[in-house]
């Protein structure tokens, strides 16, 4: 008899609290490189400070050649951790807020 050994899935490090992990990700054609914690503006940039959107959370490392990657792209409500995140040169509050509104919850802040 085989047993079959899996790895842990990448995301489960900023994710605090969710229903349903599967619900909350999509496959995304990622064309930029990152990690899991980056957040997304689009599928080819991460936020900054002229962000005025977002898409998600980035649940896996991709080396930003299109290929599709897990992405958290909304909460069922999902709480999430600050210090897992990566929000470059963004406003935090900014950025929270969108997440929020995508049922993405961040805590954690201090």
């Amino acid at each position: 008899m085989k047993v079959a050994t899996v790895k842990a899935r990448q995301g489960s490090t900023f994710l605090v609290h969710t229903t349903d992990l599967d619900v909350n990700l999509d496959a995304v054609a990622v064309n930029v490189a990152g990690e899991a914690g980056d957040i997304l503006e689009s599928a080819g940039v991460k936020v900054s400070g002229t962000s005025t959107g977002v898409i998600g959370i980035l649940a896996e490392d991709t080396d930003g050649t299109g290929s599709p990657v897990r992405v958290m792209t909304r909460g069922t409500p999902s709480t999430v951790d600050r210090q897992k995140l990566n929000y470059n040169d963004a406003v935090q509050a900014d950025i929270d807020a969108m997440l929020e509104a995508k049922g993405i919850v961040v805590i954690n802040n201090k």
